[in-house]
């Protein structure tokens, strides 16, 4: 009877561990969860501000006089995260109304996530991550990059980050730097 005794103490002993082990793999997975979307939400955030950033770039340029000229420098990732940016203008498309939509996109796979933005009318011209300027000419708001320097371009043909970022090269047309 001793033997059966400790068999069966053995047994529950063995059904609370595994219990337990089935109990923390379920709250790993819930919290794990939990993080993965509270990054995802920060991340849109992040891409958020920037949205925001850029819209106030327009406005202000929208609402200064002709020859309004800046220089600002977009971030190469958001918290190491890479992403994307458009600016398009209706009319370039349909030549009708004239509308300008900012397009912040996530470019980490398998994470869908756009900000979108109604910017003021005849903004026109495109970003990249890295140094741009937005200037006012004939009424007509117009984004550019500052292009690179000599020593940027021999780096970014050979994808050599250091002067300038990778994402950087990537944008000003070294596709072999893209990632």
């Amino acid at each position: 009877m001793k033997r059966g005794k400790k068999g069966q103490s053995a047994n529950e002993a063995a059904l609370i561990i595994i219990f337990l082990t089935f109990l923390m793999i379920i709250t790993i997975a819930a919290v794990s969860d939990d993080i993965i979307r509270a990054s995802d939400n920060n991340y849109k955030a992040l891409l958020q501000d920037l949205a925001d950033v850029i819209e106030s770039e327009a406005n202000i340029a929208f609402a200064s006089e002709n020859g309004y000229f800046r220089s600002f420098t977009l971030p190469p990732t958001l918290n190491g995260q890479p992403y994307a940016l458009s600016i398009t203008n209706s009319t370039q498309i349909s030549g009708q109304a004239n509308t300008t939509i900012l397009g912040v996109a996530s470019r980490r796979p398998n994470v869908k996530l756009n900000v979108t933005k109604l910017l003021p009318r005849d903004v026109r011209g495109n970003l990249v991550r890295g140094q741009n300027t937005v200037r006012k000419e004939n009424s007509i708001v117009i984004f550019r990059p500052i292009s690179l320097t000599a020593a940027q371009q021999a780096a970014c043909g050979t994808c050599t980050s250091g002067l300038v970022t990778l994402e950087e090269c990537c944008d000003h047309g070294f596709p072999s730097c893209c990632t």
